[in-house]
């Protein structure tokens, strides 16, 4: 079966959403039901809710992290009709976590009680080649080895406390000077390129397929870098089709938030999760019974 916080990470992830959502497969709810002594009587909704409170307490792992982010801020300050998150993006050579687009790119880089700053730097550095700004969000107790790294630098520092709040201790500024074409070019779809260029040239290079790509980089680097980083924003902040299902999103639980913003749901989907986290168990096999004897 495996210890709780494997359960829980298979459970909190895109591939436990996929075998809920689309084999009707409850097999992980199951077993959070049997680990943590949850009746039958309960429905899969109230599971998943519990194993989710579970993880707040003893096991704030890096879904956890994000879906706070999501939740506190996204939803909390911000719109989905007026903001943006994108997760695990790609930037000249490194994976950032978590980026909110709302008039700016705020660069979330998670930092969990598990992980350490060894890689920090050339995260760090990365980042700063697409977007101005980068804040570090950690565990409260990696709070004094990050203020001893970042105190004095650009970098903002949050620190999710004990209460699972976000604290910030202090903001980001802005830094422009790494900023590159090339970093955020290579963060573009080739359609997304491909529109910059229209709109600045009115039309596209007339080469070869295998001269193109690097034809559009250099038209790309033509283009005033600040007004580069306007387009990329803007190009990103397109990705999401959220705002289409805003009602059905609404509804979600807020322990699942995080990964059905990513899912690229359809209103088929949201109907199936809903109809599987209301079932409760011991009301399927009553009817179960009762069908069997009325034969």
């Amino acid at each position: 079966m495996g210890s709780v916080e494997e359960m829980l990470g298979r459970l909190f992830s895109p591939a436990g959403l996929k075998q809920i959502v689309n084999a009707h497969d409850t097999a992980l709810v199951d077993e959070m039901r049997q680990r943590m002594a949850i009746a039958p009587s309960q429905s899969n909704n109230a599971v998943v809710e519990l194993a989710y409170q579970t993880m707040s307490r003893q096991y704030r792992n890096e879904y956890f992290f994000k879906n706070t982010l999501l939740t506190k801020i996204l939803l909390g300050r911000h719109s989905i009709h007026t903001s943006t998150a994108l997760r695990e993006l790609p930037v000249a050579g490194s994976i950032l976590d978590f980026l909110i687009i709302n008039g700016i790119g705020q660069v979330y880089e998670v930092k969990t009680g598990l992980d350490n700053f060894d890689r920090l730097p050339s995260q760090l550095a990365s980042y700063y080649q697409a977007f101005k700004y980068v804040t570090v969000v950690t565990d409260d107790s990696h709070l004094p080895a990050a203020t001893a790294r970042l105190q004095g630098t650009d970098v903002g520092l949050v620190v999710l406390t004990r209460r699972n709040t976000l604290h910030t201790v202090w903001a980001p500024k802005p830094r422009t000077e790494q900023l590159t074409h090339e970093a955020m070019f290579k963060i573009l779809r080739k359609g997304e390129y491909e529109t910059i260029l229209r709109a600045h040239f009115g039309k596209l290079p007339q080469v070869n397929q295998f001269q193109y790509y690097r034809a559009c980089l250099a038209w790309f680097k033509k283009i005033d870098l600040e007004t580069c980083h306007q387009e990329l924003l803007a190009a990103l902040k397109k990705r999401t089709t959220i705002q289409r299902h805003a009602d059905q999103f609404q509804r979600v639980p807020q322990s699942l938030k995080e990964l059905v913003y990513f899912a690229d749901f359809q209103d088929a989907d949201y109907a199936e999760l809903d109809q599987v986290l209301q079932r409760i168990p011991q009301r399927e096999a009553s009817n179960h019974v009762f069908s069997v004897s009325s034969r």
